[in-house]
């Protein structure tokens, strides 16, 4: 309810221009009829001091003609006038019949006047009034644009802003639950993993095998659960990319030839400054992923590793023929695997960050491709 009516309170400036450029075109409408009145105002005046003129010329026994000329010759407005007289047409001498004129035909008898007036004027104003329509007309659409486009920026990062909110205390409340039990199932499972191990060397199965597994792997969830919410802190070392990737490609070496899986690694002896054991679990998880979700496909079932420097910036991609990725790739607790915990992207983008770069993914021409983008340090 409050975000609805902050949302009415933001959307009011776009409410209140767009009355106001109603009610300054509605100004421009009025200005326009009010000069068109007043120009044709000024034209009744003119007509009546020329009716004037004429009728105080023939009451005086003079001849209008002359009187006319004269006024035409001074008159910014009239430019032309014909007499008809007795079925004669006299026209006026220094009338000027070009441009736009406008005909007022006025009776005076015995003489029936045509009276030229020049509206130059008024399509001049009329024409300058409509620029400065026009003008504030496209001032106030880009306003409306610019304010449309602000409220629809805001909403949007006000949206990303909450989504985040959530996220974080979503990942807050998950904290809190972890750290309340770990305490109680850490010493379970150091009894746990303990039990096992003496029933698996006492005893050898399969069943006690599986149970050393699943206990590491509980274990190994718990803690990197515990550790979800707390800063990563990063010693670095000067060390070999090379070096790094092919150990981490021999520990998958085997399982990959039993899966028909080639791994194909083309990287330079280039030295990066990183947490080894930290960047390690980025490759392991990146490396691990990309054997998954070939292992099953049909055809060719293919991983490349390769490494390029762009502008000091190191960009390592793995690569696999895989060719899709699922939704929500970096949300914590957010997979599609079974067994999966949803914890490996989400913590590997957190370690390359907090070294400085970035973790991406997409898919390009049939491969899904993972992308480590690090700053080339001395």
């Amino acid at each position: 309810m409050e975000y609805k009516r902050e949302k009415l309170y933001l959307i009011a400036p776009l409410l209140l221009t767009a009355v106001m450029m109603v009610f300054f075109s509605y100004n421009f409408y009025r200005l326009r009829v009010e000069w068109n009145s007043f120009f044709q105002m000024a034209i009744t005046n003119e007509a009546d001091r020329v009716e004037s003129l004429v009728e105080s010329t023939v009451g005086g026994g003079g001849d209008p003609i002359e009187g006319l000329s004269s006024y035409v010759e001074h008159s910014k407005l009239l430019k032309g006038v014909k007499v008809e007289f007795e079925g004669r047409e006299i026209v006026v001498p220094g009338s000027n019949f070009n441009g736009a004129l406008e005909e007022k035909v006025l009776e005076a008898p015995p003489f029936r006047l045509h009276l030229f007036f020049d509206t130059s004027y008024r399509k001049e104003i009329n024409r300058h009034i409509l620029f400065q329509f026009l003008a504030g007309l496209v001032i106030n659409i880009l306003l409306l644009a610019g304010i449309a486009f602000s409220l629809r920026l805001y909403f949007y990062q006000r949206l990303s802003f909450d989504r985040e909110k959530h996220e974080k205390e979503r990942l807050k409340s998950v904290s809190i639950a972890i750290s309340s039990i770990l305490h109680e199932v850490k010493n379970a499972l150091s009894r746990l993993n303990m039990l096992a191990y003496r029933i698996n060397k006492e005893s050898p199965s399969e069943y006690a095998e599986l149970m050393q597994k699943e206990v590491r792997r509980l274990a190994l969830f718990m803690e990197e659960a515990s550790k979800i919410n707390k800063p990563i802190t990063l010693k670095k070392e000067k060390i070999s990319l090379e070096r790094l990737i092919l150990d981490v490609v021999s520990e998958f070496s085997d399982i990959a030839k039993a899966k028909g899986i080639d791994i194909r690694v083309d990287v330079e002896d280039v030295p990066i400054f990183v947490d080894c054991e930290k960047f390690l679990i980025v490759l392991r998880n990146l490396i691990k992923n990309a054997i998954e979700a070939v292992s099953e496909q049909n055809g060719k079932r293919v991983v490349e590793i390769n490494a390029e420097k762009t502008d000091g910036v190191l960009k390592i991609y793995v690569r696999d023929s895989g060719g899709s990725l699922p939704e929500e790739l970096f949300k914590p607790f957010k997979t599609t695997k079974s067994g999966g915990f949803g914890l490996g992207l989400y913590s590997s983008r957190r370690i390359v960050r907090a070294h400085g770069g970035d973790l991406k993914a997409f898919v390009n021409d049939g491969w899904t491709v993972m992308e480590i983008e690090l700053p080339l340090e001395a």
